[in-house]
């Protein structure tokens, strides 16, 4: 970096020095390159430094980088380049191509306009994600309430009642008085004194009821069954979700006034005086009553009630205000005779 400002700094001291020595060397011989041959000092063109050091080229190293170096000419500000108006100007100080016997005046031909409509974006395309909510539905299902199980269960004894015959006195022999005894002899023959009989006595039984073991007691197993209930629930059908919504642009028709063409002035071709008779001047009354304007009475004179009435009717139609020309006539369908 150093080095390229000594370089700079060099080219510019050395400018400097071929410049003054120039100027010393053409004022020793009296003459001077920026002067026209032949013409006074005082008349002197402005001195070009490049042509000074490089002399006139068809292209010089100012001229290929104009907005830099010592040598560097001013850049032209250039106006910008307008747009051609659609609209004809006129801007000669006479009416252009004029006959003998016609009259014409600089009349104000006020700006036209026209309605359009554009379309501008009010809000670009996007997207959206939306959050859709989960879905339910009633169903029915069988529910256990209590599980099905197993229990111990005591099972008592069984008994039975029998009847049982017991011998409650066996059977014995044993004598027996003949009185007590009953004894009957062979001969029948009734025996004096005592007798003694052998006689065998029978047991004696009896009869008890008592209670038997059928089956003896015991544990068993018993199955408890489940309990079962049938409800009615709300399940999810469909669980929440996300889902991205695209959003069209949006466009809005707007509709505005633009000038087509500005104000501006220019010469018309109007109606003479001693062309304005009063027949002229209660016909263009009539034409203007009948546009929807009102004017002064009928009485053939151009009053300025009149006037204001036929600036009102130029301006709508947009044709040239101040003076009755013959655009006018020719739009209020008057003629001249």
């Amino acid at each position: 970096m150093l080095i390229k400002r000594q370089r700079i700094t060099g080219t510019l001291l050395l400018c400097s020095a071929m410049l003054v020595c120039g100027g010393f060397a053409f004022a020793a011989f009296g003459e001077s390159p920026c002067a026209d041959k032949g013409k006074v000092a005082a008349a002197k063109k402005p001195c070009n430094i490049c042509e000074l050091l490089f002399g006139r080229k068809d292209k010089t190293p100012c001229e290929k980088k104009p907005s830099r170096g010592l040598c560097a000419k001013k850049a032209k500000k250039t106006e910008p380049a307008c747009n051609p108006s659609p609209c004809p100007k006129s801007t000669a100080d006479l009416p252009p191509n004029a006959e003998p016997g016609e009259c014409y005046a600089k009349v104000m031909i006020p700006a036209q306009y026209k309605t359009v409509t554009e379309r501008h974006l009010i809000q670009e395309a996007s997207d959206r994600i939306e959050i859709v909510p989960a879905e339910f539905k009633w169903v029915e299902e069988r529910i256990t309430v209590k599980e099905p199980s197993t229990r111990l269960e005591i099972v008592p004894a069984e008994y039975k009642w029998k009847e049982k015959t017991i011998e409650v006195k066996p059977s014995h022999t044993g004598w027996v008085m003949q009185s007590g005894a009953g004894c009957t002899l062979s001969n029948k023959d009734a025996l004096g004194g005592e007798v003694f009989c052998l006689r065998t006595t029978p047991p004696a039984y009896k009869t008890i009821r008592m209670r038997c073991l059928v089956k003896p007691a015991c544990a068993r197993q018993v199955a408890v069954p489940g309990e079962y209930q049938t409800i009615r629930r709300q399940v999810v059908a469909c669980p929440p979700r996300t889902r991205r919504v695209n959003i069209p642009e949006e466009y809005e028709n707007i509709t505005r006034t633009v000038m087509v063409c500005a104000e501006r002035v220019k010469w018309e071709h109007i109606v003479c005086e001693d062309k304005l008779t009063s027949d002229t001047v209660n016909k263009v009354k009539n034409a203007l009553i009948v546009s929807g304007f009102k004017t002064g009475p009928l009485n053939g004179k151009f009053t300025q009630e009149d006037r204001v009435a036929m600036i009102s009717f130029q301006q709508k139609h947009r044709l040239g205000v101040g003076q009755l020309s013959y655009e006018t006539l020719k739009q209020l369908g008057v003629s001249l005779q």
